[in-house]
Formats: structure tokens, sequence, C-alpha cells
């Protein structure tokens, strides 16, 4: 007996594309999957369908630099992974319905993956930093020299990464070798500016960096806090440098993933400590309940603790104008990027200090708009113009991350942040390949 899907369309005043938003859109779903749609006409032979109408229909959302991770502060009993499946949830609670895992080791993803929970994002993700010494976390595979360097990417493919990710003791003449390694298996490099920066990354054939900040401040002149490193922005001549880079990765055509919430967290102990969802962080690391201690007098008397094991400095007066200054100007260089054709990837970096699964895109994606960007371009890029930096495929499918409905236009809603409740997830993302993989010369026997 052959059973046939149901179909169910849908509709809303906008749709977008991924890419653009459209007037009086439809999708029709069967079984669970987009296999339809369009917009200015309506839906081709309904057949006696049901419809449901919404407000705007657009892609799911991607988070293109988060930590799928988590630990116990006592023994392990049940499942060692229920703080990486906490994460998850906490993704899909958001109407995240992909999620790249920048960094840190492979097999709790492949365990994941292996064993998903339903309505778990689809996951992907890099393995192991590909780094130079000093290593700058555990999760790194040490890169000298070409045969190194493919060694290391040939690793991280055979683990299932969709990207490669490379980190801030990497030099240049190692980070070339990994970019050249990485584009004979179809993947894109993501880097983290350090040692080699961000214009020097862009022409060695890198094509996605992160953190704003990073990439704007030579690594000489890189204060060792977050703070600090945002203060510095509050100089006229270092602000003056920091058109360059800017051109140079428009130039270049490299994505950025300015994670500028991620290091206002960091930076600032006051607002980590207020972030409303701080509780539901503490089982995936613990470490969280000494900011939730910290609320109300406690802040007082936490600040040492901070300071030591944070990092956290205690800006005021002078210290905080500055940062305030630096702040503004990080703002309005994401703005003068996006003006100069930088395409702008999403990512919250969490389960960073102070930052929720999910709900961190959210306060990334304000801080866009709060630099002038309008929220369905904003929208746009955090769906389909992410995916397509992941994947390294401007023909990729606009419905490969989901479908999200909301109950109204978004301009309609009072900030990003309440996106979640007025968000729907219609459709999970699609199961997204890996490229196939060539043997590489390294290797050949």
């Amino acid at each position: 007996m052959t059973v046939t899907a149901t179909a169910t369309v849908h509709t809303a005043p906008w749709l977008c594309d991924g890419h653009r938003w459209l007037a009086d859109g439809w999708v029709r779903l069967t079984g669970g999957r987009v296999t339809d749609w369009g917009a200015g006409t309506h839906p081709p032979d309904p057949g006696g369908e049901p419809v449901q109408r919404h407000g705007a229909l657009l892609p799911g959302l991607v988070d293109g630099c988060a930590r799928i991770t988590g630990y116990f502060n006592r023994a392990v009993e049940g499942d060692a992974l229920a703080p990486h499946r906490a994460c998850l949830a906490l993704c899909a609670e958001a109407g995240v319905t992909v999620v790249l895992s920048a960094a840190g080791h492979t097999e709790p993803c492949l365990a994941l993956t292996e064993d998903p929970r339903p309505g778990d994002p689809a996951l992907l993700w890099t393995g192991p930093v590909l780094d130079g010494p000093p290593a700058a976390t555990t999760a790194t595979r040490l890169v000298h020299d070409a045969r190194s360097a493919h060694r290391a990417v040939d690793a991280v493919t055979a683990d299932g990464a969709r990207v490669v990710r490379t980190g801030p003791s990497l030099d240049p003449g190692a980070l070339a070798a990994v970019v050249a390694a990485a584009s004979e298996r179809g993947l894109p490099v993501l880097h983290q500016p350090g040692r080699t920066d961000a214009v020097t990354a862009a022409k060695s054939g890198v094509r996605l960096v992160q953190d704003l900040p990073r990439c704007l401040l030579p690594q000489a002149a890189s204060p060792r806090s977050a703070a600090g490193t945002v203060r510095a922005f509050a100089d006229p001549a270092v602000r003056a440098a920091a058109a360059e880079p800017l051109r140079a990765l428009a130039g270049q055509g490299v994505s950025l993933v300015p994670l500028l919430h991620s290091w206002r967290r960091a930076a600032l102990l006051d607002e980590a400590v207020s972030e409303p969802r701080l509780e539901r962080t503490v089982p995936m690391a613990p470490f969280h309940q000494y900011l939730l201690d910290m609320r109300g007098p406690g802040l007082v008397f936490g600040r040492k603790y901070a300071r030591e094991h944070f990092g956290y400095e205690h800006l005021k007066g002078p210290a905080r104008r500055e940062f305030d200054d630096g702040w503004a100007f990080l703002l309005d260089a994401l703005a003068h990027a996006h003006d100069i054709g930088v395409p702008l990837v999403a990512g919250s970096d969490a389960l960073g200090l102070s930052l929720v699964p999910g709900y961190g895109l959210y306060d990334e994606l304000s801080w866009w708009e709060q630099a002038g960007l309008p929220r369905r371009t904003v929208l746009a890029a955090a769906t389909g113009g992410t995916l397509r930096a992941l994947l390294d495929d401007a023909g990729a499918d606009p419905w490969a991350s989901g479908l999200l409905a909301l109950s109204a236009a978004p301009e309609e809603l009072p900030a990003l942040a309440v996106l979640p409740a007025a968000c729907r997830t219609l459709a999970p993302a699609a199961r997204i390949p890996v490229p196939p993989q060539p043997i590489s010369q390294e290797t050949r026997p």
C-alpha cells in the first residue's frame, strides 16, 4: 500500500528566499520538505490542499560560529552528551535550524549526529583548530609546513568537517598551505586573525574571517583583554588604520563573522551578570553559577574573582567612556563593511561566556540592527547569506536550512529579540552533504 505524503501550502504577505524579500509569497510543504515555492502569484493547482497564512516566511536561521559543548562539575550520570544536547535544544527553541560548531573536538559532534533528537538543528562542524604553536586551545592540530597542513586537513575532512578552522598562532606560510589543502577538498577556511592578519589571510585564499575587532586591529597593537581591545578603537589613529582591512576584505570577496556581542559580553561584567537567561547556561557550563551569584550586592564582591578568572576589567570613568567610544566605532565599522560589499555571516560564539545558545544569535543580530542595517537585510544575511558562506556555494538551495514562519512582518516586531516568540519552525533543515573528497597528493601511496 502506497502512502501519499500530505501537502500544505503556506502563504504570507512577505517571503525571504535567503537573499531577497518578495511580496505575496507561498511555499508548498510535502512530507515536511519544501517541494515548491513562489511569489507574486497564487500557488499552481492547489487541489484542495490546506492553506495556512502567516505574517512572513523565511529560511531557517543559521548560526555560523558557535560552540556546541558543555561539561559536568560532578560525576557523569546518564548521557555524557547531555550538556551538548542542551545546547542544540536551546538553538531549536530559538528557531535556529543550522549550527556550525567552530573549533572543539570532533567526537561529540559525530555522536550527536549519529543519535539525533527530534527537532535538533542540523549540525555542521570544523573539528579541531588547525594552528601553530603555541596552541590556543587543547582541541588543536598543529601545522608547521605543507605536509603537516595536508595531514591535518585530511584528518578533519575524514571526520566530516564542513569548514576548516584556522587559529591565531598560524603563520602566513602555514595558513596558505592549509587553504590549498582545503581547496582540494572543496572546503572553505574560517580564520581567526592573529599572527596572520585578516588582509594576509584574504590574499592567501581564505574566504571567511571572524572577530571584527581582530580584523581591524594589528596583533602587535592588540591588548590582552576584550575591554582593552574595544577601548583601543577610541584612538583616532587606530580608527584611521581600520579602513584598509575592510577595503581589502571587500576587494577579495571575503565574508566576515563579526561576533560583536561575544566581545561585549567578555568585556562588560554587569551585562554578563544581567543576562536574562543566564541560569539556563549553568547545566552546560556550571561556572556561570558564579555570575549568577554576583547579582545584586554580590557584584561588588565578585569583581575580583571575575578579574582573576574571567579577565574582566573594572570599567569606570574615562575607561568606560573610551569603551563606549570604541564600541560606537565598531558599530560604524560594521555598517561600513556592509555598505562596501563585505558579506556578513551571522554567528553567536555561544556557548561562550554568558552567551546563551540560540538566543545569543539574536543578541548579535540586534547589534547589527543598531549599527543601521535594515532588519530585512539582517534576516537575509542570517539565513541564506550565512548558509551560502559556510557551504561556499552561491547556488545553494534557499530552503536547505528549513522554513520558518513569523506571526507578523519583520518590521512589525518591536525588536529582533522577540523573534523567537514570534516564529515557528515549519520545516527542519535538510541533511547537508559533505562534498566528495579527492585523494591528496600528500597522502597518496
